[in-house]
């Protein structure tokens, strides 16, 4: 069986403009989709928004799915451009899709930590009508974990920080380290949305 949590909360203005889905499939198996709208442009939420539930509303066809939201989001009028990185995860394998700058991480057996994202593009961006999606796919060994984050967690974090924790914790008690690791001494806000999903199998 493969649990999921999450988080997501906005940092650094009134609204978040991260997005995420996941979406439980037939076969038992995990969808995610994540993207993080563009700040410094009007629409990034609902680029975002927009660009998750057009890949989860498809999940069972083959055929481009991310591209076709990245035109998706470019026809709304009222969207700007967002990051995307969508994935399944069914069985001990996960494979996807990503452009911009969220990351995958996959985490298996005794803790060798693999970024499925290293080569992503950031642009052009999801919305532009020209985005490049990178595909990346691995094998997973049990017991394994995939995380997903978007830049807020990252960037804020670090990236040693992020593979030290996603390597000795799990469920709700990584949630929570990564949580704290990015909050502002002092206020205790984040410095920028933050959104983390994690998938887990034992």
């Amino acid at each position: 069986m493969i649990r999921a949590y999450t988080f997501s909360e906005a940092g650094g203005r009134p609204a978040n403009e991260d997005a995420f889905a996941v979406r439980e499939l037939p076969d038992g198996g995990r969808l995610v989709c994540l993207a993080d709208g563009q700040g410094g442009r009007a629409g990034g939420a609902r680029a975002a928004q927009l660009a998750c539930e057009f890949v989860a509303a498809g999940a069972s066809s083959k055929l481009n799915i991310q591209g076709r939201a990245d035109d998706a989001v470019a026809a709304d009028p009222e969207a700007g451009f967002t990051t995307l990185v969508a994935f399944v995860a069914r069985g001990d394998a996960v494979s996807g899709a990503s452009c911009g700058d969220s990351a995958v991480l996959a985490v298996c057996g005794s803790g060798r930590v693999t970024e499925l994202t290293a080569l992503q593009f950031k642009n052009p961006p999801v919305g532009s009508g020209g985005a490049t999606f990178v595909p990346f796919e691995a094998e997973l060994v049990r017991p394994w974990r995939v995380l997903a984050v978007t830049d807020g967690v990252w960037k804020y974090v670090g990236w040693p920080r992020v593979r030290d924790l996603a390597q000795g914790l799990g469920g709700e008690e990584l949630l929570a380290a990564l949580r704290a690791a990015a909050r502002l001494p002092g206020s205790g806000a984040f410095p920028d949305d933050f959104t983390v999903v994690l998938l887990e199998a034992g």
